[in-house]
């Protein structure tokens, strides 16, 4: 008996983590969404202006849930903003320059729902994604000329910026979220959520402007986009 004892144990194992396996359920989610990005601003010359814009979210997951408390499972993550200078003086509206920034994020996630009413309820949830920018370090060199006109029509006004662009290749990040959900029947879900993104390791883009050479006159700017933001977001969810 003591000879086949190990091999008992070890089947004894195995359908124990086969019955587990099978009470658990497999979820996968898609969701879109937009967001705010903000940089902030240290320098002599505030006319020019770093904002970003046209935030796109879009984030993908796969779920496990059982007998459980929570679900947990990993979810992929990617998300662009576009970095603009304008000149607000003269040109408030027209956004010249800038880059694209590309953002991709990958971690584990665990959640947990509250039903309020049947088919309805929130959700609770916390992700922890390792985050990659696509974007490199770059120098500007006074030829990219931020072309201004004033609204009168007045000539252009050149604005020559030299300097650089520094980027955290690499970023941590915790990623709380609030959802609001509707089950459609015993499969499918939809939900909208409010997301926060909060860098571990910011600022992400540090824009470091050493020398704004305007009519003139020499000014320093510096802007610093931290890595956090905040996204809402519509989403679909199907469980196997």
């Amino acid at each position: 008996m003591k000879k086949n004892k190990p091999a008992l144990l070890f089947v004894f194992a195995l359908l124990l983590f086969h019955t587990s396996f099978c009470q658990e359920v497999i979820s996968v989610e898609a969701r879109i969404g937009t967001g705010n990005t903000q940089f902030n601003y240290l320098g002599d010359f505030p006319e020019l202006a770093v904002t970003s814009g046209s935030n796109l979210f879009l984030n993908v997951g796969v779920f496990i849930s059982g007998k459980g408390i929570f679900t947990y499972g990993m979810e992929l993550e990617y998300y662009k903003f576009g970095v603009n200078f304008t000149y607000l003086p003269l040109d408030p509206i027209r956004k010249t320059g800038g880059a694209l920034n590309d953002f991709w994020a990958l971690g584990p996630k665990i959640q947990k729902d509250f039903k309020l009413f049947p088919n309805a309820g929130i959700s609770l949830a916390n992700a922890f994604h390792v985050s990659y920018n696509t974007q490199e370090t770059y120098q500007f060199q006074g030829g990219e000329l931020q072309i201004v006109r004033s609204s009168n029509g007045d000539p252009r006004i050149p604005v020559k910026i030299y300097g650089n662009r520094d980027i955290q290749e690499f970023s941590f990040f915790l990623k709380p979220e609030l959802s609001l959900f509707y089950d459609l029947n015993e499969n499918s879900r939809i939900m909208v959520s409010g997301k926060l993104g909060l860098d571990l390791r910011e600022p992400s883009i540090v824009i470091d402007l050493d020398r704004i050479e305007f009519e003139g006159q020499t000014y320093q700017n510096k802007y610093f986009y931290s890595g956090n933001y905040f996204s809402a977001l519509l989403g679909y969810r199907y469980t196997f």
